[in-house]
C-alpha cells in the first residue's frame, strides 16, 4: 500500500514535469511576460483536462467499467469532452488576440490530446497501477522537450512551438499508456445503448467539482493581468512553478485515495476518518516543511528558474506554501466523500470557497496588495472549504450510516472491483 501512495505521488509530479520543464524554457527564452502567456494556454488546458478527468476519469474509477452500456457512455464522453472544451477555449484566447489563427489550431490538438491521454491514465490509476505512469509520463515529457529542441535548430522558439510540444509529448504519452493498461481494460464496447445519462449523473458533478481549482487559477491570472500586468503575472507563475511538487504531491496523494477508498466501499465510513483525519494533517505538516525549505532555497534556484531575467519573489514562494497545505485540509475528506457517491454537496462546498478566494484576491488586489501575496489570498478559500466538508458532508454521511447502515454504500455507484470480490 505504501508502494502504491509513492507512486501515486511521484506519478502526478512526474506529469507536471513536462509542463513544469517548458515553462522555465519559456521564462528563459520569452521572459515573464512570455512565461504569463504560456502560462495561462497551459492553464486552459489543464483547466478543460480536469473537468473530463472528473466526468471520465473518476467515473470509470466509481462506476462498473465492465458494464457494456457504462463503457460505451465513457467512451462518447471522452470523445465529446475532448472536442468540445478545446474548441472553445482556442476560439476565445483567438477572439481576445491571445493566440493566432494557427497557434489556436495547435492550441486545440495540445488541449485534445492532453484529455485523452488523461482518461488512458485514470484506467491506470483506477487498477492502482500508479508506477506505470511514471513510464506514461517519461516518455511524454522526453518527446515535449525533444520537439522543442528540433524546433529551436530551425529559428527562434515562439508560443506555437510550446504548444506543440506539449500535442506530441501528449500523443506518444497516449501510446504508452494505452500499451501498458491491462488487456482486460483495452477493448472498445458498441457505441449503440450507451448509457450515457448513468455516467453523467455521476460524472457532471464530479467534472465540476474537480474544475474548481484549475478555474480559481485561471481567474488568479485574469485578476493578476488586470490589477499587475503580465510581468507580474510571470513573476507569480514562477513561483508557482518553484512550488508545483508541493502542490502537486497532494493532487497525487489525493489520486491515490480516492481508489483506494472505493476499494474499501464495504468497510464502515467511521473506520475510515480517522485515518482521513490524520492524513490531511501529515500532509500539511509535510507541504509546510518543504515549503520553509524551498523558501531557504530561493537565492540559490531562482536564478535558475527565471534564467536571471526577472527576479522569483521569496515572498510568493511562500504564499504558494500556504495554498498547498490549505488544500491538504480538506483533501482526503473529499475523497473519501466522493468514494461513497457524494457529489453535489461537496460540489457545493468548493463551489464556496472558490469563491472566498477570489472574493479576497478581488478585494486585496484592488485595495492596494502587493500581487507577490497573491497566493496568500488563494488560501483563504480551501480552509473555509475543509472545515464546511468535515463539519457538513461527512458528518451528515456518518449520522446516515450509523442510523441505516444497510443504506452507506450505494448500489449504483459500486466499483468494479468490489463487485468482482463481492461475486
Amino acid at each position: 500500500m505504501t508502494s502504491r501512495a509513492s507512486g501515486a505521488v511521484i506519478a502526478q509530479v512526474w506529469q507536471a514535469a513536462g509542463s513544469f520543464a517548458l515553462q522555465v524554457l519559456a521564462a528563459h527564452l520569452l521572459g515573464a511576460r512570455g512565461l504569463g502567456v504560456v502560462a495561462l494556454c497551459l492553464g486552459v488546458i489543464v483547466l478543460t483536462t480536469a473537468i473530463t478527468s472528473g466526468f471520465v476519469g473518476d467515473s470509470l474509477t466509481v462506476l462498473d467499467r465492465a458494464d457494456v452500456r457504462v463503457r460505451a457512455a465513457l467512451q462518447a464522453w471522452t470523445l465529446l469532452l475532448a472536442f468540445v472544451g478545446p474548441s472553445i477555449a482556442g476560439a476565445v484566447l483567438w477572439a481576445t488576440d491571445t493566440l493566432s489563427a494557427g497557434e489556436a489550431l495547435v492550441f486545440f490538438a495540445a488541449g485534445a490530446l492532453f484529455q485523452v491521454e488523461e482518461v488512458a491514465r485514470r484506467v491506470l490509476m483506477a487498477g492502482l497501477q500508479f508506477w506505470r505512469l511514471v513510464l506514461v509520463d517519461g516518455v511524454a515529457l522526453f518527446v515535449a522537450l525533444a520537439t522543442v529542441a528540433v524546433t529551436a535548430t530551425r529559428g527562434p522558439l515562439g508560443l506555437g512551438a510550446f504548444l506543440a510540444a506539449v500535442a506530441v509529448g501528449q500523443l506518444a504519452g497516449l501510446v504508452v499508456a494505452l500499451r501498458l493498461v491491462a488487456p482486460q481494460e483495452r477493448w472498445l464496447a458498441p457505441w449503440s445503448g450507451a448509457d450515457l445519462r448513468a455516467v453523467a449523473s455521476f460524472g457532471a458533478w464530479r467534472g465540476a467539482q474537480v474544475a474548481v481549482n484549475p478555474g480559481v487559477f485561471t481567474a488568479m491570472r485574469v485578476f493578476v493581468v488586470a490589477a499587475a500586468g503580465g510581468a507580474a503575472l510571470g513573476q507569480v507563475e514562477a513561483a508557482r512553478i518553484y512550488v508545483a511538487p508541493a502542490i502537486l504531491a497532494i493532487q497525487g496523494f489525493g489520486s491515490f485515495l480516492l481508489a483506494s477508498y472505493s476499494r474499501d466501499r464495504a468497510r464502515p465510513l467511521a473506520a475510515l476518518v480517522p485515518s482521513a483525519v490524520r492524513a490531511s494533517v501529515a500532509m500539511v505538516a509535510a507541504v509546510l516543511l518543504v515549503g520553509v525549505a524551498l523558501w531557504a532555497l530561493v537565492p540559490v534556484v531562482g536564478p535558475w528558474i527565471t534564467g536571471g531575467s526577472f527576479d522569483l519573489p521569496a515572498v510568493t514562494v511562500l504564499g504558494w506554501s500556504v495554498y498547498a497545505a490549505s488544500t491538504a485540509t480538506f483533501t482526503p475528506l473529499l475523497c473519501l466523500a466522493v468514494s461513497r457517491g457524494q457529489q453535489r454537496v461537496p460540489l457545493l462546498i468548493r463551489g464556496v470557497d472558490a469563491s472566498v478566494s477570489l472574493g479576497v484576491l478581488g478585494l486585496l488586489l484592488w485595495g492596494g496588495m502587493p500581487y507577490t501575496a497573491t497566493p496568500f489570498a488563494l488560501a483563504a478559500g480551501p480552509v473555509v472549504g475543509g472545515l464546511a466538508i468535515r463539519a457538513l458532508v461527512i458528518g451528515s454521511m456518518l449520522r446516515a450510516e450509523q442510523s441505516t447502515p444497510a443504506l452507506a454504500v450505494p448500489a449504483t455507484a459500486q466499483p468494479r472491483e468490489a463487485a468482482h470480490h463481492a461475486r
